[in-house]
């Protein structure tokens, strides 16, 4: 060990700052402190989110631009009390922060989205029952259209007053759409069939749970009971 520690000093004897090189002894306890503080770049969309304060020097021109100031834009903000969000990717000791929808731009990173699916069917409780059930545990829905089907699938929207005479007499399968807390779809037809339908991640996936123990509960709740013996 002895003749590396001379060999390195001897290599690096020409530095302007000079080198150390430590060679403790075998089994001796080492401590190595490392800065604790990180640092990391926003960049993307969520950059333009940032509000810079007025107080802050104006960037400089492209001209006086170097690399560093010319590709991340870097100005070292005043906390402000703002909060941003965003996605935190790790790249070596670079700590970069971006909006998902920039992970593929600056990070390489390929998002994929899951759409998740549950249907039952209710044939006791109608949809004022489940409207009011869901009302009752989640506040305010959003009814985002009453629609039907025609024959080729397609969905148009209910008006009765744009609807032909010949229309009329064909009945057709109509359809309630209900939003729970702007994440959870729930889809309900004329013969109780119920879809649930919900973008897959970790909050999406409790609101779709609890929405389905209110739907599976209302169904064999008294009023259910009482609506379909009637």
């Amino acid at each position: 060990m002895m003749r590396l520690k001379s060999k390195l000093l001897s290599l690096n004897a020409n530095k302007t700052v000079p080198t150390k090189v430590f060679s403790p002894a075998n089994c001796e306890e080492l401590r190595i402190p490392f800065r604790q503080d990180k640092v990391a770049k926003v960049v993307g969309r969520l950059a333009n989110q940032i509000q810079i304060p007025a107080s802050l020097p104006s960037p400089p021109s492209s001209s006086e631009e170097d690399d560093e100031t010319r590709d991340d834009k870097k100005l070292k903000l005043q906390s402000d009390g703002q909060i941003v969000s965003g996605v935190l990717v790790q790249n070596d000791f670079k700590l970069s922060l971006m909006a998902p929808e920039d992970l593929k731009e600056y990070a390489g990173l390929t998002t994929t989205t899951i759409m998740c699916r549950q249907r039952l069917t209710l044939s006791a409780a109608g949809i004022d029952l489940i409207k009011w059930a869901l009302e009752g545990t989640f506040g305010a829905i959003e009814t985002i259209s009453t629609s039907m089907s025609n024959g080729n699938g397609e969905k148009i929207k209910t008006d009765q007053s744009e609807m032909e005479e010949a229309d009329e007499e064909i009945k057709r399968p109509q359809e309630t759409v209900f939003e729970v807390m702007g994440a959870v779809r729930v889809r309900i037809g004329d013969h109780g069939e119920v879809e649930v339908e919900w973008e897959g991640n970790v909050s999406n996936d409790g609101i779709a749970d609890a929405v389905l123990a209110v739907l599976f509960t209302v169904e064999s709740s008294p009023a259910a009971v009482k609506r379909k013996s009637s």
